[in-house]
């Protein structure tokens, strides 16, 4: 059962740090071979961070939510500069999408929990 509108908000932050195992692991890849490539994802990993650990902290922080919101539109956009196919185009399509249906999600748990319960008067 969803408490407090805590679980969006921290379901939203664990694909935000999905999103930064991928990049480590893509950077790890690069390592021998493109020091630029390794040194973009690495910055594209960590810039994740801050975010996602102030929307673990506090779920139904709004300024959290709208980094993450912001940063993942960012990323969104820069992926989609790359013309993913496949596999890597419904990816760097879900994750946003699904942390926007997360918003929505808080935001119904937030308005339901601030309307007073008639049978509780």
């Amino acid at each position: 059962m969803i408490h407090n509108g805590a679980t969006p908000g921290r379901l939203a932050a664990l694909l935000g740090a999905a999103g930064i195992a991928v990049h480590l692991a893509l950077a790890g890849e690069h390592a021998g071979h493109a020091p630029a490539a390794l040194a973009g994802l690495a910055v594209l990993a960590f810039a994740c961070l801050p975010c996602g650990l102030r929307l673990w902290r506090a779920p139904s922080d709004r300024a959290a939510w709208v980094s993450l919101l912001a940063i993942s539109g960012l990323m969104t956009l820069l992926h989609l500069g790359m013309r993913p196919q496949g596999a890597m185009l419904a990816t760097v399509l879900a994750v946003p999408a699904a942390q926007i249906l997360l918003l929505g999600l808080e935001t119904l748990i937030r308005r339901r929990s601030a309307v007073p319960d008639p049978s509780r008067a």
